[in-house]
């Protein structure tokens, strides 16, 4: 192993006057940089050296440091030295860089830099080109860059993007500027890099063995430029060479910036170089320019030379003419449309004198990456993958990934664990694999298939609202326009609209529905099996069907069916509970009404299914209502924190329609309802107003047959039966009566059946009408003073709406269609 004084590198780079100090290493060769020279001072054997030039060689060791081993072997004491020439040298910066070409990216690549892939966490940049990256073990960052590549990330949790992370880019007009460098006069000589917008241009200087040549800027002298071109004639790289036959050779290298989204290449490049020319006896300027693409391949070069010149393939030679800098017949126009990565402008002299040329700016146009259709691995661990643009396959691998398509249609496999496939825009096919996946198409027609485990579509994101029934995998709306669902999808996540989920019909062997509804006024259907049910934010309607479903109302006033086995919470908002008969057969039901003390409260409806004797309360806050009741089938209903409790008065209660006895909860405006005196009738408007059912809001109850009803009847102590008899006749001259039902209360078969909180029903129609309410002839509502009064303000405003004319005039309805009685009348009736 060799023994050489540590270099440190000032800017990364290899250059002259870096600083090389002690002590004596000795280091493991990685690789030899090349020979070159150094200047030291110090002792050895006894004499005192002073800034004493040496040659010697430059070396890459394995610990990443460049080292300097002078020829002459090691000095006895060091005081200080640095490098005077050295080959080109640029240190590793931890980034395996590929370059614009299609290459193999493995453990036996090695970058400009000396970078390699190896076991550990490595950052791999491949470039544009078809590559094949294989990054190994460790928690990697590869990007692929435009092209179609293929990468592998092995084991660890990689992080992998197939093209650029940016945003498209489009191709931007970008100049070498010289005197962007300095004033007049300002030397190069050390080289530079100039950012022009989106690239960084690199320009270096290489003496060829010419005596003193000299680099620098020229913003004085005025240079040749042609009509319409956009050169700038005060803005040159000077170039003079001091007196013998080798000049110097520039190089020009390009590279896009960081995340530019831009290629290494350049395109339509053009500038000039000026005063190509001859003096006898002193010089003849020969200047060859050569230009190659990212793959070291020649790009042609087209070479427009003035009349003082003549052009041999890439050569310009003066011909016998003394030129001036500002002269057309010793300008050579030069146009590269490339692609072309590295241009090198050799300037040598024929004979023996002094000379020099000038070279404009340098004018170009980036070329943006080009998407590619990438092939992406994540191999073992918890990897992340973007595919970015193209047509992408993106495979994540053992372990919990996250697959994201980005543009373009995309194939996604999760595979094994529990994985996030996001196809994002285009036609994508997402495949969960095994383990618990969340499956989002994105917009486009996508294809979703679950695999094995808990696996959910997640439609969040959408802009509109979707429909999706699991039981026929049929979606529509939103992002699911045209989406196509298959096997194992399990759960839905719905979007912030209004949206439609329905489950499967049964028991799944390992899952059953899981659906969140997100925001807005969702439809949720669990259908059979043990379903959990999230409505999220809206006035949701959810449906647990048959099953031990667990159902979560979310903010918002819910409507919500329970069933035998149900575990239900309303939560924030004026919720309703509803019984459903379907899904009862023995078992429990659970309802928590939310919050308690809600304004309007949360209300739980029996159907009918229940007598008001049958429920036993356990709290009879009418702010925190709770108790228990037991259906006829065994089902056990335990209810708690509502506002309000509906056991028949409404839900339940049939009235003769057209179709037959409906519940009098199922009609709305149109439907036509049977009346003693005209008919059918359609019904204008129905309204309901919650009360505490006690003292003179405790609804009356007509045992079954009283008034004909074939079953027990509540109605509100305001609210009229129809009497028929002589005896009305002799007293009021009719035979048909109204009579209030708190006016006939006898304590045996017609009562006052108190409740903690009763809600009672108004049907109205066109003009007051006598229907059949359980058999019974009854009043329909009276919108006069006294039952405008009966109505909740929001009941009454909804009621306006309907008929305008109320609102100032409320005897404009018209009289009711029987006498109605008074208290004393009614009981002179009763008692006769």
């Amino acid at each position: 192993m060799p023994d050489g004084y540590r270099v440190s590198l000032g800017n990364g780079s290899l250059d002259s006057g870096d600083t090389i100090g002690g002590p004596l290493v000795t280091f493991t060769t990685a690789s030899t940089i090349g020979a070159g020279q150094w200047t030291w001072s110090g002792t050895d054997g006894g004499t005192t050296f002073v800034n004493t030039l040496e040659p010697g060689v430059y070396y890459l060791a394995t610990d990443g440091f460049v080292y300097f081993v002078p020829d002459f072997g090691p000095v006895t004491t060091l005081t200080n030295a640095s490098v005077t020439t050295a080959p080109a040298f640029s240190a590793p910066d931890g980034i395996v860089t590929g370059s614009d070409g299609a290459e193999v990216i493995d453990s036996g690549f090695t970058d400009d830099d000396g970078d390699s892939p190896g076991t550990g966490a490595d950052q791999i940049d491949a470039g544009a080109g078809n590559d094949t990256v294989l990054s190994g073990a460790g928690n990697d960052t590869i990007k692929g860059g435009g092209g179609n590549d293929s990468i592998d990330g092995g084991t660890g949790d990689d992080l992998i993007h197939g093209d650029m992370d940016a945003a498209p880019v489009s191709a931007t007009t970008e100049v070498l500027d010289w005197t962007a460098q300095g004033v007049d006069g300002t030397s190069l000589a050390t080289g530079f890099t100039q950012d022009t917008g989106t690239m960084n241009v690199s320009v270096r200087f290489v003496n060829n063995g010419n005596n003193n040549p000299t680099y620098q800027v020229e913003s004085t002298d005025t240079t040749f430029v042609a009509g319409g071109e956009p050169f700038d004639p005060n803005s040159s790289l000077y170039l003079f060479g001091a007196g013998d036959a080798a000049t110097s050779t520039t190089v020009i290298d390009f590279a896009a910036e960081a995340g530019s989204g831009m290629s290494d290449q350049v395109q339509n490049v053009s500038f000039r170089i000026n005063d190509i020319d001859w003096a006898s006896g002193n010089h003849r300027d020969l200047v060859t320019v050569n230009a190659f693409d990212v793959n070291g391949n020649p790009v042609t070069v087209t070479i427009t030379p003035g009349a003082g010149d003549t052009v041999t393939g890439n050569t310009i030679r003066a011909n016998d003419i003394g030129d001036a800098p500002n002269s057309a017949s010793g300008s050579a126009l030069i146009q590269i449309t490339g692609p072309v990565s590295q241009i090198t402008i050799s300037y040598s002299n024929a004979l023996s004198g002094t000379q020099a040329v000038w070279v404009s700016d340098v004018h170009f146009t980036t070329i943006p990456e080009v998407a590619g259709d990438d092939t992406l691995i994540g191999g073992d661990g918890n990897d992340t993958i973007h595919g970015e643009a193209g047509a992408d396959s993106l495979a994540g691998g053992a372990a919990e990934d996250q697959l994201f398509g980005g543009t373009g249609d995309d194939t996604l496999n999760g595979d094994a664990g529990n994985d996030l496939l996001n196809g994002g825009v285009g036609i994508n096919q997402l495949f969960g694999g095994d383990g618990n996946d969340t499956l989002v198409g994105g917009t486009g027609a996508d294809a979703m298939s679950g695999g094995g485990g808990m696996d959910f579509v997640d439609y969040s994101a959408s802009g509109a609202g979707v429909s999706v029934d699991l039981s026929t995998n049929a979606v529509s709306g939103g992002d699911a326009a045209n989406d196509t669902l298959s096997g194992g999808i399990d759960g839905i996540i719905g979007s912030d609209w209004n949206d439609t989920l329905t489950g499967y019909d049964g028991q799944g062997v390992d899952w059953t529905n899981v659906f969140f509804g997100g925001g807005g006024n969702d439809l949720l259907d669990g259908r059979g099996g043990d379903d959990s049910l999230y409505g999220g934010d809206g006035a949701d309607t959810i449906i647990g069907g048959t099953g031990a479903d667990l159902i979560e109302g979310g903010a918002g006033d819910d409507l919500i069916y329970a069933g035998a086995g149900d575990t239900v919470t309303g939560g924030a908002g004026n919720d309703t509970f509803l019984l459903d008969p379907a899904a009862m057969g023995g078992g429990t039901v659970t309802i928590e009404g939310g919050e308690a003390d809600e304004p309007g409260g949360d209300t739980i409806d029996f159907g009918g299914l229940v007598d008001w004797e049958d429920v036993t309360y356990t709290s009879t806050d009418p702010n925190a209502l709770s108790g228990t009741a037991t259906l006829a089938d065994g089902t056990v209903i335990s209810f708690s924190n509502m506002e309000g409790v509906i056991i028949c008065f409404t839900a339940g209660t049939m009235i003769l329609t057209a179709q037959g006895p409906r519940p009098v909860e199922d009609l709305i405006p149109g439907d036509l309802v049977v009346t003693r005196d005209n008919g059918l009738q359609p019904l204008r408007w129905s309204g309901r107003r919650q009360v505490e059912g006690r003292g003179d809001f405790a609804p009356i109850r007509f045992e079954a047959g009283v008034f004909g009803n074939t079953r027990p009847l509540l109605v509100s102590p305001q609210h009229r039966m129809l009497h028929r008899s002589s005896t009305a006749a002799l007293y009021f001259d009719t035979p048909e009566v109204l009579l209030s039902a708190k006016h006939l209360v006898d304590g045996r078969s017609i009562t006052r059946a108190e409740a903690v909180r009763v809600t009672y029903l108004h049907l109205l129609f066109d003009r007051h009408e006598i229907i059949f309410a359980e058999g019974a002839a009854t009043e329909s509502f009276h919108p006069g003073h006294v039952g405008l009064q009966a109505l909740s303000e929001a009941s009454r405003e909804d009621l306006f709406r309907c008929f305008p004319a109320l609102r100032s005039d409320p005897g404009g309805y018209g009289d009711t269609a029987r006498t109605c009685l008074r208290k004393h009348e009614s009981r002179l009736l009763m008692t006769a």
